[in-house]
């Protein structure tokens, strides 16, 4: 999946509160499968402060894709971005 890619499709306006949205999936999973590379591009992005940038969203939606798909596709929702949680349920 090409996440820098689905969030050229989301509003730039929501590109922060999705971020916080998804760190708190991620924060809040109990599945610890994510892999060192990934987990240290996220910190970095975070510590940048840049998580609520187009590359750090990116990364922070594939982080929350691979620890839990399925709230991952409801924080989606909640932010009213279907067409972006239909390509997250097709990827599954």
């Amino acid at each position: 999946m090409d996440y820098a890619k689905l969030v050229e499709m989301i509003p730039a306006e929501k590109w922060v509160p999705l971020s916080g949205q998804l760190i708190g999936v991620i924060l809040n999973s109990k599945n610890d499968a994510m892999p060192n590379t990934l987990a240290n591009a996220m910190l970095l992005k975070m510590k940048e402060g840049k998580a609520g940038t187009k590359e750090g969203l990116a990364v922070v939606l594939q982080a929350a894709v691979t620890l839990d798909a399925e709230k991952t596709v409801t924080a989606l929702g909640d932010m009213q971005l279907l067409k972006i949680a239909e390509h997250v349920v097709q990827g599954m």
